[in-house]
């Protein structure tokens, strides 16, 4: 594993791996590699999921799929050099996995951010086409309660204190937008501990956290790999640590692009799999 390139937002601090002590973490779902599916297929999927929440076995699950199509002469360098120009908010990454194949991304989960002993995260969930002028709906506001309620309760379990939960605001990824809630606190032990308890959260899993990990086994068919697994740089008492979202990975010929969305009871098939589609438009949008 070689991470290529590490761009934090506003140009925190860029380092090659031989530079800094990078770390990447697989996601914990596994499938079958490069497992494409249709928007049909995706709204199908979602159907299933809504079937497991209405039995009551969880309150919210997050399915992704796979988008797939030609290269088209595109490279890892090049893919990179323009998220990095039209993402400045986001964590950019590129490297190269154990079996040559490149992953880019430009992603907006910071699953903590460490300085000294003091952190900051966000909540981030929710997601519409940017510039829209309507209220934000009540399952995206729901949703994103979701994921606030979770981080709180975990850092209260591990022992954080002074903990603060800014107003919710809507963040900008591009050509979608999601709400997002920043949240400050102070912790004094290992930072792996903090990894360990956030992640993953309920924006990429579900809640509660094990149900909705194995519903989410049951319906996938496809193996997430280092999508909604973990990407961060470490810098004496600096830590780096984000969630690896809005990424897409070049094999063979082929791009493949990693996306998901929340799902649930009041999750509508079809609008999940349109809202899967703008979040791969935010990035082919830009590449091509």
């Amino acid at each position: 594993m070689s991470v290529v390139r590490l761009r934090l937002p506003q140009n925190d601090f860029e380092r090659s791996a031989a530079a800094s002590r990078t770390f990447i973490v697989q996601s914990d779902f596994r499938g079958e590699v490069n497992k494409a599916s249709s928007d049909l297929e995706f709204a199908h999927r979602v159907e299933e999921g809504i079937e497991f929440l209405n039995q009551g076995l969880a309150k919210k699950i997050v399915l992704s799929r796979i988008i797939s199509f030609p290269q088209q002469g595109l490279t890892a360098e090049s893919v990179f050099n323009s998220f990095n120009e039209k993402f400045p908010s986001a964590a950019v990454f590129a490297f190269t996995d154990k079996k040559d194949a490149q992953w880019v991304g430009a992603t907006p989960e910071l699953l903590f951010k460490k300085r000294g002993q003091s952190y900051t995260t966000i909540s981030l969930a929710g997601t519409r086409k940017a510039g829209s002028s309507e209220e934000w709906g009540a399952k995206e506001i729901q949703e994103q309660n979701v994921v606030t309620e979770f981080i709180q309760h975990e850092l209260e379990t591990l022992g954080a204190e002074r903990v603060f939960c800014g107003e919710v605001q809507t963040r900008n990824a591009g050509s979608i937008e999601h709400l997002c809630n920043e949240i400050t606190f102070d912790y004094s032990g290992d930072w792996k501990d903090v990894m360990k308890a956030l992640h993953p959260t309920p924006a990429v899993c579900g809640m509660p956290r094990n149900e909705a990990k194995e519903i989410i086994q049951q319906i996938e068919p496809h193996d997430r790999e280092y999508y909604t697994g973990i990407i961060g740089i470490e810098q004496g008492e600096n830590v780096d640590v984000y969630v690896i979202l809005r990424c897409l990975k070049i094999e063979e010929g082929r791009i493949h692009v990693f996306v998901g969305a929340g799902i649930t009871k009041d999750s509508v098939p079809e609008l999940e799999a349109r809202e899967t589609r703008w979040k791969a438009e935010s990035l082919t949008d830009v590449i091509f």
